[in-house]
């Protein structure tokens, strides 16, 4: 990775910060600037955030170097089933980089899995680059319609936005249930608007691979030092090459590892392994501290649980409240107890329709599904 001499006396920012001045972040003139997006959203207020024709070539750049990590090339063709509009960089960054590579790019849309098996079944695509919830919408559809997806044409699914991987670089329940259902070989990535930049795995599942010649990536502690190889914290990044908007250690608040050998797949870029949660989501509960997907990842693997949503209130100096709101078979003893044995924790469960939790988990103008609500 390029080493940045003295990078570490130079003071993080943090979103906080950009959200109160966002604009004063612009560093061309208003008329050279091509493309505004936004971000999520997910914790607060969605960020403004612009990009010249240089940042745009430089956008697609990286994914193609994204895309080449999974394997893909100009034989492929690819069914791109993310947003393309609201001001989502994703769907852009992806067409932009399909098309560097030379790949046909059909643009179906996250809105109907009835639509993209329709498709599917046209065009025959190789890939599909899509959220895993909305994958297993597909899958589940697929099923229902008698459609066997093994023997489909997609034999790679590129995964955005919803983790597919534990610490340990295993599948998650997700990413098993996914893998299960449609035969296809999955790659997970990391991306971050403001950094106007992802990072996609290669075969080996090891991590997303750092493009170096785009972006210096830390991953510091609560007292901002540099943690060794392998640990987990905050994941710190420098743009470089970026004209509208660049940032200089840029604190993200996602989690995550930081991998600098040599990957068997012969790069020698460095990697982030799975988001572990955000730095600010970190729950606090009668003596535990712990990332909302700790809970996730055993709900997810629960028998009986169909759907659920977990929700976070303030309590006291030491303590979170937690409910997890659960829809399906499942007993709420049960979950007690399989959540104290993995988790150390018993939130208080509570049943739940599926239109009560379906409303927390996509509210109205809501760009991602969630499966935790921070109400702190």
């Amino acid at each position: 990775m390029t080493e940045v001499p003295h990078l570490e006396s130079v003071p993080t920012v943090d979103k906080r910060v950009v959200s109160e001045r966002n604009l004063d972040f612009l560093c061309v003139p208003r008329e050279r600037i091509v493309e505004i997006v936004t971000t999520s959203g997910t914790t607060g207020q969605p960020l403004l955030w612009m990009l010249t024709d240089a940042d745009l070539r430089r956008l697609g750049a990286n994914e193609k170097l994204s895309f080449d990590c999974a394997g893909l090339t100009a034989s492929d063709t690819v069914l791109v089933a993310t947003a393309m509009d609201r001001c989502f960089i994703a769907g852009a960054a992806y067409w932009l980089g399909l098309r560097e590579l030379g790949c046909a790019v059909a643009r179906v849309g996250p809105s109907s899995p009835a639509y993209v098996l329709e498709v599917m079944q046209r065009l025959q695509p190789t890939a599909i680059v899509a959220v895993p919830s909305f994958l297993r919408l597909i899958a589940a559809k697929a099923q229902e319609s008698g459609i066997d997806l093994c023997q489909a044409s997609v034999k790679k699914l590129v995964c955005i936005g919803e983790p597919i991987r534990d610490r340990s670089f295993a599948l998650n329940a997700a990413g098993r249930a996914l893998e299960a259902a449609s035969g296809a070989k999955l790659f997970s990535t990391y991306g971050v608007t403001e950094l106007a930049n992802s990072l996609c795995e290669c075969e080996a599942g090891r991590g997303g691979h750092l493009h170096d010649q785009q972006l210096f990536v830390e991953v510091l502690d609560d007292d901002g030092r540099a943690l060794p190889n392998g640990e987990v914290g905050e994941v710190v990044a420098t743009t470089f090459g970026v004209e509208a908007m660049p940032v200089i250690r840029y604190r993200t608040g996602d989690c995550a590892a930081l991998f600098r050998e040599p990957c068997v797949c012969g790069r020698v870029t460095p990697r982030i392994g799975p988001i572990v949660g955000r730095k600010n989501q970190r729950l606090k509960f009668k003596g535990v501290s712990l990332f909302p997907s700790a809970l996730q990842a055993v709900l997810d693997e629960a028998d009986g649980v169909e759907t659920f949503v977990i929700v976070a209130t303030a309590g006291n100096e030491l303590s979170d409240e937690i409910e997890v709101l659960v829809h399906g078979s499942a007993s709420e003893a049960g979950l007690r107890e399989l959540l104290q044995a993995r988790t150390k924790i018993t939130p208080r469960i509570r049943r739940a329709s599926r239109e009560e939790i379906e409303s927390l988990q996509l509210p109205p103008n809501a760009r991602k599904r969630r499966t935790f609500v921070d109400l702190r």
